[in-house]
């Protein structure tokens, strides 16, 4: 079963799914709003800009890079210090981005296809994951990233470190590292998604993202229909 495409939510979704609080408050600081002297993606030369509701503006987008991301904090234990960022990397909702987030994430979706071989490179689901320290050292463990949707649990099949520090697996004060998380096909991504770090949970954000790819897709369809 291929993924569902986020341009067919609007024919899948029960509407009152729009509707439901997420269960997890929004992040506070936008997902690529990083703190001075953080590493922004490769490629990167500004941290995104922070969210804002679709408006209509000068560019062919509408989403900002919080908006396609759902963010985890550890509180405590072994995960204290540790903030997970979790993007996208979907086409559906890439194109639905602003000019420059988009660029970016599109560049990124290349480097999938030239180091992964075979079907899995078209047919995996993609997210761009980033790991953030706040405090002198954090570390971390790329493997312990899942998902769990619908009573089903689900792992990378690939992790791509696109950072050169990623594969040390320990973060620093305010330092982020970045790896491309490959999932199962068999994803739903108009299902409830909660994406889980040991005793770190995204909660319900997922559906905040679903909802903002949903709006800024009858957006665009509104307007050119008015065009």
């Amino acid at each position: 079963m291929r993924s569902a495409p986020f341009a067919t939510i609007a024919a899948l979704v029960v509407p009152s799914l729009f509707a439901l609080a997420c269960a997890a408050p929004a992040p506070e600081t936008p997902a690529g709003d990083l703190p001075p002297g953080a590493e922004a993606p490769p490629g990167a030369e500004a941290a995104p800009p922070a969210t804002r509701e679709p408006t209509a503006i000068s560019s062919t987008g509408y989403l900002t890079w919080e908006d396609l991301s759902v963010r985890m904090v550890g509180q405590s234990g072994p995960e204290a210090g540790l903030r997970i960022d979790v993007t996208t990397l979907h086409p559906d909702a890439v194109r639905l981005a602003s000019d420059d987030i988009r660029s970016l994430l599109n560049d990124h979706r290349l480097r999938i296809a030239e180091r992964v071989t075979g079907p899995d490179a078209d047919r995996l689901t993609a997210f761009l994951v980033g790991y953030t320290g706040f405090e002198k050292e954090v570390s971390f463990d790329p493997t312990r990233l899942q998902i769990r949707s619908e009573g089903s649990t689900y792992y990378a099949r690939h992790v791509l470190p696109l950072s050169p520090r990623f594969d040390r697996r320990l973060v620093g004060l305010y330092e982020t590292v970045y790896g491309i998380y490959l999932f199962p096909e068999g994803l739903d991504l108009v299902a409830t998604l909660e994406f889980q770090y040991g005793e770190m949970s995204s909660g319900g954000a997922w559906r905040d993202v679903v909802r903002r790819v949903q709006r800024a897709k009858t957006q665009r369809e509104s307007e050119r229909e008015g065009s």
